[in-house]
């Protein structure tokens, strides 16, 4: 007769919290990714919410296959991003990376006492803030007018170009033309660091982001910044104020302004994990 080795689970970690607020917030009832339940492994003044996965069907090998599945990578994605906003509802929340999973109880544990201060003092960072995002969209013929208009540098060459004769004009209008190109980069620049300054009173951290095409913002607008925001709790209210000022300021100048959140501290929370 065969007999068939049991396979212990594996544990899937979603985030880990501070275990001083249990005292005070009921924990919601969830639902794990693998249709198990999410409990709390609590470790000093640590919680961490879990859940067991199959050994087979999570083994890195396997999740590497499971990447390459856009409908299980949207689905299993969707549910990790709303199981942390959950924790986050409810708790101050480190969260982990999507597919965060230890082999064993023992691998677990090892990481919340290797890694116990470091995990500690940024939950404590991170108490009472909330992440927000911020993308600045430009439409490019109304930025490219202000230039046109405003611009000094591009002013004095028109100038320029406007008394020379004919056979010079066609080199200088070259010159012009890249000028233009690149004033217009400074003044996006010049815009967006006007912004952060007007907005750091109310900002305790900053996270730059890479931009999005037109392909995936699927608008007529370019994307000219993409920046996340760690902010207080208390000052959020300010935050979007502030925000509405800026974008009443920079309309004319063919920017919008759109803003996400208050998110979990995903961009903040950067930390070492292990996945098995």
């Amino acid at each position: 007769m065969t007999q068939t080795k049991a396979t212990t689970d594996f544990l899937y970690m979603y985030g880990v919290i501070l275990a001083e607020e249990l005292q005070s917030l009921e924990v919601p009832a969830i639902m794990g990714i693998d249709q198990k339940t999410v409990t709390l492994k609590i470790f000093k003044n640590l919680a961490a919410f879990i859940t067991p996965v199959n050994a087979q069907d999570f083994t890195q090998e396997q999740i590497d296959l499971h990447l390459k599945d856009a409908d299980w990578l949207k689905e299993k994605a969707f549910h990790h991003h709303e199981v942390i906003s959950i924790i986050h509802q409810h708790f101050t929340v480190l969260p982990m990376s999507f597919c965060t999973i230890f082999q064993n109880e023992s691998n677990f544990e090892s990481l919340l006492t290797d890694q116990y201060d470091v995990i500690y003092q940024k939950l404590l960072t991170l108490k009472d803030k909330q992440e927000w995002n911020l993308k600045l969209f430009c439409n490019n013929e109304k930025a490219l007018s202000f230039v046109l208009q405003h611009n000094e540098a591009v002013l004095n060459l028109r100038a320029q170009l406007a008394s020379m004769p004919k056979g010079k004009q066609f080199l200088m209008k070259k010159k012009l033309e890249q000028l233009i190109k690149t004033e217009l980069e400074v003044e996006q620049s010049r815009w967006w660091n006007e912004i952060k300054q007007d907005l750091t009173s109310v900002v305790s951290e900053i996270n730059l982001r890479q931009n999005w095409g037109k392909e995936v913002t699927e608008r007529k607008d370019e994307m000219i910044f993409n920046c996340d925001f760690l902010i207080d709790q208390n000052v959020s209210e300010s935050f979007m104020h502030k925000v509405t000022d800026i974008e009443k300021i920079f309309e004319p100048l063919g920017c919008t302004i759109q803003v996400t959140g208050p998110w979990p501290p995903y961009h903040f929370s950067k930390m070492t994990k292990e996945i098995l």
